[in-house]
């Protein structure tokens, strides 16, 4: 039995990882087809749910009382804070009652990387 040359067993590795590469390509585009798919689904059926769903008028609830803030906390801070937790509840159903600095004496972005990180998929 002949030992092929160094440069068949190249050419030969280099096509077998390409081709490979290819078809993990090609899996991973109709994996993200046929993901799109469904989501669009579930979108068009939460439309028409939505759409089907009479709307009740909602009284006018009377107005939170204002946020005990601790001194030394500018307005703008805890506006925008108040607009990020409205904005990640999706809509008004929130109340700011405190606004407190955090005395940990840990940096939020190691938490924040640390949570990253550690987070399952």
């Amino acid at each position: 039995m002949e030992i092929p040359s160094v440069g068949t067993v190249v050419i030969v590795g280099f096509g077998l990882v390409l081709s490979i590469l290819v078809l993990l390509v090609f899996i991973l585009s109709l994996q993200g087809r046929f993901f799109k798919s469904v989501d669009k689904n579930k979108v068009a059926k939460a439309e028409k749910v939505v759409a089907k769903a009479a709307v009740v008028p909602v009284p006018a609830a009377a107005a939170a009382p204002a946020p005990y803030v601790e001194p030394g906390i500018p307005e703008e801070v805890v506006v925008a804070i108040a607009a990020a937790i409205a904005a990640m509840e999706g809509g008004s159903n929130y109340t700011l009652r405190s606004l407190t600095r955090k005395k940990d004496g840990r940096n939020p972005w190691s938490v924040a990387a640390t949570l990253s990180y550690t987070q399952p998929f």
